[in-house]
């Protein structure tokens, strides 16, 4: 997982809110956390180069479709959104958030109906290391403050969903 504002298809900004130039930067390579984001304030604090706030990310992606994910899961949920993410704990990664915009009961690689939205709590870390499969990158709805987000589908095992929502 990378941030790059060359990257054609992340088109994003060379500096950051703070005004700090961004260039590449690779956060995580081959399952590894390479680099946390450091302001001026907290890289002077911890002893680190600040690396600037990007407001774009892009993921490396496998082969497979959406489809090929569904019909290899048994028993599932397709989340084809998330929503309303927000940090719960930063020395974890744990973020909270709701699915929307089409959440699908898949039993015997089939769709099989539509469900109502869940909130989740989850660590990008801890699901990364419960990837079961990785589908073909692709160009995704971009994040609340307006980045582009470039990633792939992912068949994820135990996906920590907390309760059922209410969200439309």
């Amino acid at each position: 997982m990378f941030s790059d504002p060359a990257d054609p298809q992340l088109q994003g900004r060379p500096w950051d809110f703070e005004g700090m130039p961004l260039g590449r930067q690779v956060w995580i390579e081959n399952g590894v956390l390479k680099q946390l984001i450091y302001s001026r304030f907290w890289g002077k604090k911890q002893g680190k180069t600040p690396t600037g706030g990007p407001s774009t990310f892009k993921m490396a992606g496998g082969t497979q479709s959406v489809d090929d994910l569904v019909k290899s899961t048994t028993r599932g949920i397709l989340v084809t959104r998330l929503w309303y993410l927000r940090e719960v704990d930063p020395r974890t990664i744990l973020y909270t958030g709701l699915t929307r915009d089409g959440t699908f009961l898949v039993e015997n690689g089939k769709i099989t109906k539509s469900l109502r939205n869940f909130r989740f709590n989850e660590s990008p870390l801890f699901m990364l290391n419960n990837v079961e499969g990785i589908g073909r990158t692709e160009r995704v709805a971009g994040t609340e403050g307006g980045g582009d987000v470039v990633m792939p589908s992912l068949k994820v095992r135990d996906f920590n969903f907390t309760s059922l929502s209410e969200a439309v």
